[in-house]
């Protein structure tokens, strides 16, 4: 292991984290309320724990100063461990949320984009905190490794296996010969969705604080809002479908949109999981349609459609905000909602869960498993987007599936033994594991995470970040061959 390289790598990050203060900080000074010197105070010490990590490295001596498989797994890993404890600094000196695990937790949600929050009420939130709270999904969203691989490559690392081990999804897939060039590019991408995001809230009617809140929340389907009732505060149907295209577009794979502007086409959108994820989105909204409407929960079918599709969409982009109290909604539709969290968006997207495209993988497996029953000596090849799928993508994603639910039973299991109820178990767990925010029951959308115990949010906060780093990343650190020398 190569320490000297991760040390290297983290201090710079700290420092990154800890200079991204300046943008709430601005709004603080604005406003002239008191979070100004806990943003102030957080910077300081943020940049003292960059320092001191920098002077451990110096008397390091390796015999090579780059990053290998290993090295790149450790400085992933802690890079999201140590942002979010620099990140929880302005929740604790703001007295907000004085206990450490609260502002951990809610650091650690904004930062993997899972948006469930320990704060009761928004509303009497000085708006930098606010605002910090919406930036870091914003910078979690593309991957706070991904933007330091962009800005800096001034760090002399082999940046690959830093990217493979951040990006998610079952592989990664180039864009660009150099690593530092896609990093860019996806970052553009994504900033300029945030961009046009903004204008169109503020043609809605937010102003252009809330309009920039929501766009970072939308775009990295985060889901932290402004106010205590989400994007039901608004009531506005104009809003909500602005929220929706936002989300859904940042639930697609960010490689398909380079693709589509670069070769000014939207042939790349003809990719199978694209069309795999828009056709759940569709049926799983015209079934809560339907069971809304039989059971009365609508008069009108136009009422229900916007309801419906916010709400799916926001589920399975893992954003997590909310216009309606589902939890009051029939069964069936809350089946519906609780299944969307596992499954999540696309691969190479900024929403969390397990990916349509294994989904998919394993379904045709499935049914190449049911044709071989009939035809055992046939030869049956899966294709993805026209190209052969091998066996070890399937094992690939067979394994990833049957873990996550190993940690989800787990997890679920853990938080029963606390005292909770079967629903608020399994849906808390299904929410942060799958980086969602609201789940069910006590943890409902129009509840939160503050009346969960410590031992409880321990547990969800290793979910999250679990979920952010699709499993492999954190599970590994456990195992001793990634400390050996």
């Amino acid at each position: 292991m190569n320490f000297r390289s991760v040390l290297k790598f983290l201090s710079v990050l700290t420092f990154a984290v800890s200079m991204s203060f300046l943008f709430p900080f601005i709004w603080a000074v604005i406003d002239g309320t008191p979070d100004a010197s806990a943003f102030a105070r957080s910077m300081g010490c943020g940049i003292v724990l960059s320092i001191l990590i920098g002077m451990v490295c110096i008397p390091l001596k390796e015999e090579s100063d780059g990053l290998g498989t290993r090295e790149a797994i450790v400085c992933v890993a802690f890079a999201w461990i140590a942002a979010s404890f620099v990140g929880a600094l302005p929740f604790i000196f703001s007295g907000i949320l004085p206990n450490f695990v609260d502002a951990y937790f809610e650091a650690m949600s904004g930062f993997t984009t899972t948006g469930a929050t320990v704060i009761n009420e928004l509303e009497p939130i000085p708006r930098g905190i606010l605002m910090w709270r919406a930036q870091t999904q914003w910078l979690g969203g593309m991957g706070i490794v991904v933007l330091l691989i962009a800005l800096i490559p001034v760090l002399g690392l082999n940046m690959t296996p830093l990217f493979k081990a951040e990006s998610p999804g079952p592989k990664l897939e180039k864009t660009s010969p150099r690593i530092a060039d896609m990093a860019t590019t996806l970052w553009k991408i994504y900033m300029g969705i945030t961009l046009v995001g903004i204008v169109f809230l503020m043609l809605g009617g937010m102003t252009f604080y809330n309009a920039v809140a929501h766009a970072f929340a939308a775009v990295s389907t985060g889901g932290y809002s402004t106010h205590t009732s989400s994007v039901a505060f608004y009531d506005s149907a104009y809003i909500e479908y602005v929220l929706t295209i936002l989300m859904f577009i940042s639930g697609v794979n960010f490689n398909l949109h380079f693709l589509a502007i670069r070769k000014r086409t939207l042939a790349p959108y003809k990719d199978s999981e694209f069309r795999f994820y828009l056709w759940i989105v569709l049926g799983a909204t015209a079934l809560i349609i339907f069971v809304l409407m039989r059971d009365g929960v609508f008069d009108s079918i136009i009422t229900a459609f916007r309801y419906a599709i916010f709400q799916v969409v926001s589920v399975i982009t893992t954003t997590g905000f909310v216009t309606a109290d589902y939890a009051k909604w029939p069964i069936a539709t809350q089946m519906t909602l609780l299944i969307l969290m596992l499954v999540g968006g696309c691969a190479g997207s900024t929403s969390g869960a397990i990916k349509c495209v294994r989904f998919q993988l394993v379904l045709k497996e499935a049914y190449a498993e049911l044709k071989r029953v009939i035809h055992p000596n046939a030869v049956i090849a899966i294709f993805q987007s026209g190209s052969p799928v091998t066996p070890s993508m399937i094992a690939s994603s067979v394994c990833f599936i049957c873990i996550y639910l190993i940690i989800w039973a787990l997890s679920a299991l853990a938080v029963s033994l606390c005292g909770y109820d079967i629903v608020t178990s399994i849906s808390a767990v299904s929410a942060t594991l799958s980086n969602v925010g609201p789940g069910l029951a006590d943890v409902g959308p129009v509840c939160n995470f503050a009346d969960q115990c410590i031992t409880a949010k321990i547990i969800y906060i290793f979910d999250m970040l679990c979920g952010r780093l699709e499993l492999y990343t954190i599970l590994v650190l456990f195992t001793k061959d990634v400390w050996r020398k």
